[in-house]
């Protein structure tokens, strides 16, 4: 009996460092000087995960044979891409004696980003091409489901911020000082900011999987439009 092979997919989101600067002469420039904060991303196989390296996240990625997200081929893909981590793995061979070295991912950044993008398929390149405009995860989320997102990625941004302070600066300069119940609490809020970003991470990415799934089994997905008015618009997703 013919076993058809089933497709892998993965879901994924990150969110960065810094903002993006809406005034650069150069918006692709802009995108690729940005920093992963953390990576959220989910799969049958696996489920949920979460990186914090753009190396383990990229090559988690292309071990699947689709990769879904939302606006990943303008801005995700190539925050990975440009990010200058890379992982090395040798080996020692025992019959020649020579120690191999691979290196998973392409040194060049437009390599990297070629293979992550083909494998990539776009929900907002997508419905862009088909409405003629772009539209808003949170728009397409409030027209489909009626919900809305739980933050934004500013809001990412700064709870970043206040992980890098509360945690990595802040416990030290108390506890320098004779603190440890002060350094034991600032450390539980860094701690606490940690996983807001890490859940509103993954909370994005399984959002585009919802409506993925939505788009695939009722072949329309809806969007709230400038005017407040909702606007279904017909997919082909599968």
């Amino acid at each position: 009996m013919y076993n058809a092979r089933v497709i892998t997919d993965i879901f994924y989101d990150i969110e960065t460092k810094e903002l993006l600067d809406q005034s650069a002469t150069d918006p692709d420039a802009a995108i690729r000087a940005l920093h992963m904060s953390v990576g959220a991303a989910w799969c049958a196989c696996h489920e949920a995960q979460f990186f914090h390296s753009t190396a383990a996240l990229a090559e988690h990625l292309l071990a699947h044979d689709r990769i879904i997200g939302f606006s990943i081929l303008h801005f995700d893909n190539a925050v990975l891409a440009w990010s200058s981590e890379r992982h090395i793995e040798e080996s020692f061979d025992p019959v020649t004696g020579k120690h191999i070295i691979r290196k998973p991912l392409p040194d060049e950044p437009e390599a990297l980003k070629k293979l992550l993008d083909d494998k990539s398929f776009d929900l907002l390149t997508y419905l862009e091409s088909r409405l003629g405009h772009r539209v808003g995860l949170g728009a397409l989320a409030e027209g489909t489901f009626g919900r809305q997102k739980l933050a934004t990625g500013p809001q990412a941004v700064v709870w970043n911020r206040l992980v890098a302070t509360l945690r990595d600066k802040w416990p030290f300069a108390l506890a320098d000082v004779g603190d440890q119940e002060g350094a034991a609490r600032v450390n539980e809020l860094g701690a606490w900011f940690q996983e807001r970003l890490e859940q509103y991470c993954l909370q994005d990415a399984l959002l585009v999987k919802k409506i993925y799934d939505y788009g695939v089994t009722n072949k329309r997905v809806a969007y709230i439009d400038f005017e407040s008015e909702r606007r279904v618009v017909k997919v082909q997703w599968r």
